[in-house]
Protein backbone atom coordinates (compact mmCIF):
# COMPACT_ATOMS: atom_id res chain seq x y z
CA UNK A 1 0.00 0.00 0.00
CA UNK A 2 1.44 3.37 -1.12
CA UNK A 3 1.74 5.95 1.82
CA UNK A 4 -0.26 9.30 1.85
CA UNK A 5 1.16 12.61 1.48
CA UNK A 6 1.69 12.74 5.33
CA UNK A 7 4.19 10.52 5.55
CA UNK A 8 6.08 12.17 3.07
CA UNK A 9 5.86 15.78 5.19
CA UNK A 10 6.82 13.95 8.14
CA UNK A 11 10.00 12.88 6.59
CA UNK A 12 10.24 16.73 5.21
CA UNK A 13 9.66 18.15 9.10
CA UNK A 14 12.04 15.59 10.69
CA UNK A 15 14.75 16.76 8.22
CA UNK A 16 14.16 20.28 9.10
CA UNK A 17 14.51 19.50 12.88
CA UNK A 18 17.41 17.27 12.61
CA UNK A 19 19.23 20.48 10.80
CA UNK A 20 18.16 22.85 13.17
CA UNK A 21 17.93 20.66 16.75
CA UNK A 22 21.19 19.04 16.15
CA UNK A 23 23.43 21.30 14.28
CA UNK A 24 21.41 24.90 14.59
CA UNK A 25 21.24 25.59 10.61
CA UNK A 26 18.49 28.03 9.61
CA UNK A 27 16.24 25.17 7.16
CA UNK A 28 13.54 26.10 4.60
CA UNK A 29 11.73 23.01 3.05
CA UNK A 30 10.77 23.51 -0.31
CA UNK A 31 8.06 21.66 -1.95
CA UNK A 32 7.52 17.91 -2.25
CA UNK A 33 8.04 16.76 -6.20
CA UNK A 34 8.24 12.86 -7.23
CA UNK A 35 11.17 11.71 -9.63
CA UNK A 36 12.36 8.56 -11.09
CA UNK A 37 15.74 9.04 -10.95
CA UNK A 38 18.33 11.02 -8.42
CA UNK A 39 20.09 14.28 -9.80
CA UNK A 40 23.25 14.03 -11.50
CA UNK A 41 24.70 17.32 -9.96
CA UNK A 42 24.52 16.04 -5.72
CA UNK A 43 27.76 13.41 -5.81
CA UNK A 44 27.44 12.48 -2.28
CA UNK A 45 24.36 9.33 -1.06
CA UNK A 46 23.65 8.64 1.95
CA UNK A 47 21.12 5.40 1.90
CA UNK A 48 19.62 3.94 4.66
CA UNK A 49 16.89 0.71 3.82
CA UNK A 50 13.39 0.81 6.36
CA UNK A 51 12.65 -2.38 7.43
CA UNK A 52 9.50 -4.11 9.26
CA UNK A 53 5.48 -3.03 8.61
CA UNK A 54 6.74 0.04 6.49
CA UNK A 55 9.73 -1.36 3.51
CA UNK A 56 11.33 0.99 1.22
CA UNK A 57 14.55 3.07 1.34
CA UNK A 58 15.92 6.97 2.28
CA UNK A 59 18.70 8.43 0.36
CA UNK A 60 20.00 12.05 1.73
CA UNK A 61 21.98 13.59 -1.08
CA UNK A 62 24.49 16.50 -1.40
CA UNK A 63 26.72 17.54 -3.14
CA UNK A 64 30.82 17.59 -1.13
CA UNK A 65 30.86 20.89 -0.04
CA UNK A 66 27.73 21.18 1.15
CA UNK A 67 28.89 17.90 2.78
CA UNK A 68 32.23 19.09 4.37
CA UNK A 69 30.62 22.24 5.93
CA UNK A 70 27.89 19.81 7.58
CA UNK A 71 31.23 17.36 8.63
CA UNK A 72 32.74 20.34 10.33
CA UNK A 73 29.62 21.88 12.13
CA UNK A 74 29.00 18.29 13.40
CA UNK A 75 32.82 18.79 14.27
CA UNK A 76 32.40 21.58 16.31
CA UNK A 77 32.57 24.19 13.37
CA UNK A 78 36.45 22.78 12.13
CA UNK A 79 37.10 24.11 8.30
CA UNK A 80 37.28 20.45 6.54
CA UNK A 81 39.37 20.85 3.09
CA UNK A 82 38.65 17.27 2.39
CA UNK A 83 36.27 14.48 4.03
CA UNK A 84 38.83 11.58 5.42
CA UNK A 85 38.07 8.16 7.51
CA UNK A 86 36.00 10.29 9.83
CA UNK A 87 34.48 12.86 7.95
CA UNK A 88 32.97 10.16 6.10
CA UNK A 89 31.72 8.40 9.17
CA UNK A 90 30.19 11.46 10.38
CA UNK A 91 28.22 11.79 7.17
CA UNK A 92 27.27 8.49 7.74
CA UNK A 93 25.86 9.69 11.36
CA UNK A 94 23.69 12.76 9.69
CA UNK A 95 22.27 9.95 7.53
CA UNK A 96 21.27 8.14 10.89
CA UNK A 97 20.21 10.90 12.25
CA UNK A 98 17.35 11.53 9.90
CA UNK A 99 16.62 7.94 8.90
CA UNK A 100 15.73 7.22 12.81
CA UNK A 101 14.47 10.22 13.21
CA UNK A 102 11.77 9.39 10.44
CA UNK A 103 11.23 6.01 12.39
CA UNK A 104 10.64 7.23 15.62
CA UNK A 105 8.23 9.56 13.75
CA UNK A 106 6.40 6.79 12.25
CA UNK A 107 6.68 4.29 15.70
CA UNK A 108 4.22 7.09 17.41
CA UNK A 109 1.88 6.63 14.15
CA UNK A 110 1.72 2.99 15.29
CA UNK A 111 4.09 1.79 12.37
CA UNK A 112 7.00 -0.52 13.23
CA UNK A 113 10.24 0.02 11.40
CA UNK A 114 13.79 -0.83 11.99
CA UNK A 115 16.46 0.88 9.91
CA UNK A 116 19.64 -0.49 8.60
CA UNK A 117 23.30 0.88 8.30
CA UNK A 118 23.67 3.41 6.39
CA UNK A 119 26.07 3.33 3.71
CA UNK A 120 27.82 6.00 1.48
CA UNK A 121 27.99 6.11 -2.48
CA UNK A 122 29.85 9.25 -3.99
CA UNK A 123 30.34 10.63 -7.11
CA UNK A 124 28.18 8.45 -10.34
CA UNK A 125 25.00 8.27 -7.70
CA UNK A 126 22.60 9.21 -10.99
CA UNK A 127 22.63 5.89 -12.60
CA UNK A 128 22.34 4.03 -9.47
CA UNK A 129 19.15 4.24 -8.86
CA UNK A 130 15.92 4.60 -10.81
CA UNK A 131 13.09 4.58 -9.15
CA UNK A 132 10.11 6.05 -8.02
CA UNK A 133 10.84 8.57 -5.57
CA UNK A 134 9.58 11.34 -3.34
CA UNK A 135 12.06 14.29 -2.96
CA UNK A 136 12.27 16.51 0.13
CA UNK A 137 14.52 19.07 -0.80
CA UNK A 138 15.75 20.94 2.33
CA UNK A 139 17.83 24.61 1.80
CA UNK A 140 20.44 25.31 4.15
CA UNK A 141 22.91 28.39 4.45
CA UNK A 142 25.11 25.41 3.28
CA UNK A 143 23.34 24.18 -0.21
CA UNK A 144 20.56 22.01 -0.96
CA UNK A 145 20.32 18.28 0.75
CA UNK A 146 17.51 16.21 -1.37
CA UNK A 147 15.84 13.15 0.68
CA UNK A 148 14.41 10.77 -2.00
CA UNK A 149 12.31 8.34 -0.13
CA UNK A 150 10.72 5.41 -1.81
CA UNK A 151 8.03 3.79 1.34
CA UNK A 152 5.05 1.37 1.43
CA UNK A 153 3.51 0.02 4.09
CA UNK A 154 3.43 -3.90 4.26
CA UNK A 155 -0.29 -5.46 4.05
CA UNK A 156 -1.33 -7.12 7.40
Amino acid sequence: MALSLEYYKAVSRVGSNVLSGYLGMTVSTMELREQVKLEAEQDIAVKIEMLGQLDGRIICTMNEETAKQIVGRMFGGMEIQHLDEMGWSAIKEFGNWFVSGIATEFSNQGIEVNISHPSIEQNDIAGEYSDHFVVTPLESEYGIIDIYSKLVIKSA
